[in-house]
């Protein structure tokens, strides 16, 4: 689905940029987490492709389409699974922990204002569909690493729901480049086997890219 992402912006980039609408891909590097559980940042890689839609000079409307979202955490602590085999390895052994990655398909609906010149501050919902959750337990034994992968579809919500904010700087005036850093707080309880609430957190390390832009120009 991300090839395909790619794809289409490649294809009709050009077309669906006009002077109020910029088009493009947004590369994410990404640092997720879970709240009340006690792990890691895990980091990841999502893509998107986004509209950034005049409504006046200082405000847009800015929403993304992610089929390649990230969610999760590391270095959880091991659990039992049921399988002795497996827990004989992976249980009270300090050296063994749990990588928990989910991936997901997001949608931030975001209003953006300009603070000053190419600086934009952004704040919206953002709504979440999250899939194919795994645990991969991971160790070594003799210096040798060893993982294994169990699924956890029925402990994971299906659907998140939270705010997103950050700032954007533009490179370049009117539709160039951007980076931008911003923060994700979902407010769904997604871990339903576990007591409390454990929420999907994450920052994002944007790089915004117009398609088709530069052959505008040079027409």
């Amino acid at each position: 689905m991300a090839h395909s992402q790619v794809l289409i912006a490649l294809l009709f980039g050009k077309k669906l940029n006009t002077d109020k609408m910029e088009f493009g891909l947004m590369l994410s590097p990404t640092l997720s987490n879970l709240t009340n559980m006690d792990c890691k940042p895990r980091l990841g890689l999502g893509i998107a492709l986004y509209f950034n839609i005049k409504l006046s000079q200082n405000f847009f409307f800015h929403p993304e389409l992610s089929p390649k979202a990230v969610f999760g955490a590391k270095d959880i602590t091991p659990y039992a699974t049921g399988t002795p085999s497996v827990d004989g390895i992976y249980l009270n052994n300090t050296d063994a922990s749990v990588q928990r990655t989910i991936k997901g398909m997001s949608m931030p609906l975001l209003m953006r204002y300009r603070i000053k010149g190419l600086l934009f501050a952004e704040l919206g919902p953002q709504a979440d569909l999250m899939f194919q959750p795994k645990d991969i337990f991971k160790t070594k034994i003799d210096g040798n690493p060893i993982s294994y992968t169990t699924k956890i579809k029925d402990d994971v919500a299906l659907f998140d729901i939270g705010v997103s904010a950050g700032l954007e700087y533009k490179l370049k005036k009117d539709k160039g480049m951007g980076i931008s850093v911003r923060y994700y707080y979902g407010l769904t309880d997604v871990i339903t086997n576990l007591s409390g609430s454990q929420k999907n957190t994450a920052w994002y390390f944007n790089v915004s890219i117009p398609i088709g832009v530069g052959s505008q120009k040079q027409q």
